[in-house]
């Protein structure tokens, strides 16, 4: 990356420890780095896509995973509300993690909630 591109890295990847539950989305990240730079970025795991809108700090994203974990092996299940709710985030995000989650084998969707698989 050239000096004004890492600037411009610097500078979203800020953006998204300051908002962690509520990041940018890939349309503004496109703006902010370009979709080449950005997709560098996810290549390199500096940001996790868990949708076509949805990118988190991989740190977060794994604190994501292993609390909605946590949650089910306590309570069973989870739903999207309670998803939202625990990381004070809105229905966009809660969403696009645990339909990512449901991608991935984590959880599987059993009516409104999750279960682990």
């Amino acid at each position: 990356l050239s000096p004004e591109q890492q600037r411009q890295v610097d500078a979203l990847l800020a953006r998204f420890r300051r908002q962690p539950y509520t990041t940018p989305s890939v349309k503004e990240s496109i703006a902010a780095v370009g979709e080449e730079v950005l997709g560098v970025l996810i290549d390199r795991g500096d940001l996790v896509q868990v949708s076509s809108e949805v990118l988190f700090l991989p740190q977060t994203y794994e604190e994501m995973v292993a609390r909605i974990r946590v949650h089910i092996e306590h309570e069973g299940s989870i739903t999207l509300a309670q998803a939202r709710d625990m990381f004070g985030t809105s229905r966009k995000y809660a969403q696009a993690l645990l339909e990512h989650l449901d991608e991935i084998g984590v959880t599987k969707r059993v009516g409104d909630e999750r279960v682990l698989r």
